[in-house]
């Protein structure tokens, strides 16, 4: 996985238009992200250069107009941000980061019973 796979919140927008409609033009993710971050196509252009530079996106040609797509899926990228905050918040222990999410926030029945079956099952086999 690439060293620099932290991801700005910004980049997190970016990377989910990404992830929904790659590949995309410059001024095609601009138009997708008009309505929620009215960002200009020259700052996505900056941003999605950023990325390339991070090795996160590559780019394409495609009818001679450069269109982007991501390198990584958004499981990949989402379970790096995971684990990059497990090892910086809780020192890479789950114990105490469940124990801090739990307190904090109420869990449904479901999601009690969802919790519940992924500690019975094996480690190795915990790949929902």
């Amino acid at each position: 996985m690439a060293t620099e796979l932290q991801l700005s919140d910004t980049e997190w927008e970016l990377m989910k238009v990404l992830w929904d409609c790659a590949p995309a033009s410059v001024n095609q993710i601009a138009e997708r992200t008009k309505s929620t971050m009215e960002w200009h196509p020259k700052t996505v252009r900056t941003m999605l250069i950023r990325l390339h530079k991070k090795g996160i996106v590559e780019h394409v040609l495609i009818d001679n107009i450069q269109h982007y797509q991501p390198l990584y899926s958004r499981e990949e990228c989402s379970q790096h941000a995971a684990e990059s905050f497990l090892d910086r918040v809780f020192d890479g222990a789950l114990t105490p980061m469940v124990a801090h999410f739990t307190k904090r926030r109420h869990l449904t029945a479901e999601e009690r019973d969802a919790l519940e079956r992924l500690l019975e099952v094996p480690p190795q086999e915990n790949k929902e």
